[in-house]
């Protein structure tokens, strides 16, 4: 009978030292973040790490989410990147589609498509370049990944 409390306790003291001995994923959450490129042939692939072990770009979006600094970024990044898609997507469409009806009820008269309706195709025009521009130089996701990273420094 009074080898039941010993007995307990060894098996709480035991019981506590085998949960210490799982690995803690905390530490995985408090490193930086860095981006490799690996090359295969002429082909490179880029992935991002967190100690040297790959993470998805689902777990960087949560991560820099959780950072008030970086979540500035990414929802500066996310407002670009929404407004370069309304430039080549939704007005690019629209200028096309009036230029080619425009140009077509003006069949017969000399010129190229563009010579009768050279508004709607510059709009066309436009709102590609425009958009591949704004996309280009879209850097806020960079911003936010250095953000997120100053934590560390």
């Amino acid at each position: 009978m009074k080898k039941l409390p010993f007995l307990l306790l060894t098996f709480l003291f035991c019981a506590c030292l085998a949960q210490a001995q799982i690995p803690g994923t905390a530490s995985r959450q408090d490193s930086a973040i860095k981006l490799n490129v690996a090359g295969y042939g002429r082909n490179s692939s880029a992935f991002y790490t967190i100690n040297n072990e790959p993470v998805t770009n689902a777990t960087i979006k949560r991560l820099l989410k959780s950072y008030p600094k970086s979540a500035v970024e990414v929802q500066k990044y996310k407002s670009q990147q929404r407004l370069a898609f309304i430039l080549m997507v939704p007005v690019a469409v629209t200028g096309l589609i009036v230029g080619v009806i425009q140009a077509k009820s003006h069949d017969d008269a000399p010129g190229s498509a563009f010579s009768k309706a050279p508004i709607p195709f510059s709009v066309y025009l436009g709102s590609l370049v425009g958009g591949a521009i704004i996309a280009g130089k879209n850097d806020h996701y960079g911003k936010a990944i250095e953000a997120y990273n100053s934590r560390f420094k």
